[in-house]
């Protein structure tokens, strides 16, 4: 190894392999990252945000109906219900030893059909179903743990918090088109 320790530097191997094992051929950095962003999951949400005509979907209509989002279904969880439940399983579940397994088997029978009708109709108000069938099929062959449910509960959170930004989003657009005229 010596011999080859005096010539070669770590430079001289960075991608001068020309094919894969297979006989393909390996593409460059920057067409690497090119294809790496084209499939990623942020951009594609990127371009489903720029083609939604909003003026079409379910939160536009809450807002021209009652100039907020207004909870108007009792079967989901509110943002308080959501952050009492999330800071509460988050306590379980890190309290792990105390925790036997039909205790949180107790604790997804009474929380996840919920959770997951409140993340449905969030989603839905949003035009997110594409995000919703890929949660829907993370849980279709196996059961959730006590911290996936945490998470989902944390990602309704999230979907509140955008919710309440596209209203002053609309807002601004309102008071825009007002002052306009």
């Amino acid at each position: 190894m010596s011999k080859y320790s005096a010539r070669l530097r770590h430079k001289d191997i960075n991608w001068k392999i020309k094919l894969t094992a297979l006989g393909k051929v390996i593409p460059d950095i920057n067409t690497r990252k090119k294809i790496l962003m084209r499939g990623s999951a942020f951009n594609t949400l990127l371009k489903l945000l720029k083609q939604t005509d909003w003026s079409r979907t379910p939160i536009y209509h809450q807002f021209l109906r009652n100039g907020r989002w207004k909870h108007e279904d009792d079967q989901i969880y509110s943002e308080i219900e959501l952050q009492y439940n999330i800071s509460y399983l988050n306590k379980v579940n890190n309290n792990d030893t105390q925790l036997q397994q039909e205790e949180s088997k107790v604790i997804l029978d009474r929380h996840y059909k919920k959770t997951m009708h409140t993340v449905e109709v969030l989603m839905n108000q949003l035009n997110m179903m594409y995000y919703l069938e890929k949660i829907r099929l993370m849980f279709a062959d196996q059961e959730p743990t006590v911290g996936q449910l945490a998470k989902i509960m944390s990602r309704c959170l999230k979907l509140y918090q955008q919710m309440d930004q596209f209203i002053k989003i609309f807002k601004l657009i309102d008071k825009k088109e007002k002052f306009d005229l």
